[in-house]
């Protein structure tokens, strides 16, 4: 007899061959995924419970429920109503931390191609950016120059006012004070 025969599988596993087919079919989608992957390792194992269910035969939205063969009745708690016009595809039944949830794929046509009005384009650099069309270009000019230069200052009070035994700059307030400031400074660039 084979495998999904209406007999077997309601005598074996208690539930409709639909059930059995659509557990099959997935099984074998994820063998021959593994097959056609260059770089598999080990064989595949079943990590999550999940099954492939065809729309109609295999769930049915009803209203606010869920119907899933097997006399199965889910209430449907969060629906995405953007999509409700679209027509209904496979769905993917996962069981996750003791709740069933049910993904259900939709089939969205492809939007129609747009012809664009004008073109803009933008290059952003450390230390310009331009943007404008082919008529038009305009640079704006960033503060990096002036915060380096900022920090070069303060990188040479450090290096003034250290030596290799005792770093002074760390403990004169003063000095400590002046590199705050030219820090701050370098930083509030406009």
């Amino acid at each position: 007899m084979p495998i999904g025969s209406s007999t077997e599988s309601l005598e074996r596993f208690g539930m409709p061959s639909r059930i059995t087919l659509e557990c099959y079919r997935d099984a074998l989608a994820n063998a021959n995924a593994w097959r056609r992957n260059p770089y598999r390792g080990k064989r595949p194992r079943v990590k999550k419970l999940s099954m492939l269910l065809h729309p109609g035969s295999g769930y049915r939205v009803k209203d606010e429920y869920v119907e899933i063969i097997g006399e199965i009745r889910m209430k449907i708690i969060g629906w995405d109503r953007r999509y409700d016009e679209y027509e209904n595809r496979e769905a993917r039944l996962v069981y996750r931390d003791g709740q069933m949830v049910l993904w259900i794929f939709k089939r969205i046509p492809r939007l129609k191609p747009c012809q664009p009005r004008d073109v803009i384009a933008i290059d952003i650099n450390e230390r310009k950016i331009v943007y404008g069309d082919d008529e038009i270009n305009k640079d704006i000019g960033t503060a990096v120059d002036r915060a380096y230069r900022w920090k070069l200052l303060a990188e040479s009070l450090q290096r003034r006012y250290s030596s290799p035994r005792y770093p002074a700059w760390k403990r004169r307030r003063g000095v400590l004070n002046r590199i705050r400031s030219l820090l701050q400074e370098g930083w509030e660039c406009p």
